[in-house]
């Protein structure tokens, strides 16, 4: 067998155990096709290659989410379909992945969140049959996008005890996500957010 397509295969079957996991972790329901997607985002930008996109003088750059949305709106229908996916993508992988680089960032992690849940949702709205596979998964998306940022913040976390550092960072995205996985983190090493006097309703 090709090397490059075991290696594929293994890939998946990593994320598809990883996203299984969080999925248990986090006691949320998402669809099959769901759940399949995510494990598709996770081996896809697995690829560095697949984080950036070649310029007009083969160099690669980031398309950041805002040009990402403009080239969505000024496309035609065929096109505009491939661009917010790949925004939808790019946002979820981000927050889930990169959440901790995001807290330094000029926006935050709920710009990620509006943009990718919004990209979700023009695509449900645009599937050619309302009630389509395609139509309900990107719906699903787009409604709990929140969710599946925490779903990846699970697969992706860091195993072993977690630092004052690291449990400030797990704080500020629970508050921002409300993750089980998160509160339960913060409970253990004897943080109670709601003895803290601090708002955790949705921001």
């Amino acid at each position: 067998m090709d090397k490059k397509l075991t290696t594929s295969h293994d890939i998946r079957e990593f994320f598809y155990k990883k996203v299984k996991e969080a999925i248990m972790i986090q006691d949320v329901r998402v669809s099959e096709d769901v759940e399949v997607y995510l494990v598709h985002v996770l081996a896809y930008f697995s690829k560095s290659e697949n984080l950036f996109r070649e310029d007009e003088e083969g160099r690669l750059e980031y398309r950041a989410l805002a040009l990402k949305l403009y080239d969505a709106v000024f496309s035609s229908p065929n096109e505009r379909v491939q661009h917010l996916r790949s925004l939808g993508d790019t946002a979820l992988y981000h927050a889930g992945v990169f959440y901790e680089g995001l807290l330094s960032g000029v926006v935050d992690v709920n710009y990620y969140i509006s943009m990718g849940g919004t990209a979700y949702l023009s695509l449900a709205n645009m599937s050619t049959h309302v009630g389509s596979h395609a139509a309900k998964m990107y719906h699903q998306m787009g409604q709990q996008f929140k969710d599946l940022v925490t779903l990846l913040n699970v697969c992706c976390e860091k195993e072993g005890t977690p630092t004052d550092i690291d449990l400030i960072k797990i704080l500020d995205r629970y508050l921002r996500t409300g993750s089980k996985r998160d509160k339960e983190i913060l409970t253990k090493a004897g943080i109670v957010p709601e003895g803290l006097g601090i708002n955790t309703t949705e921001q």
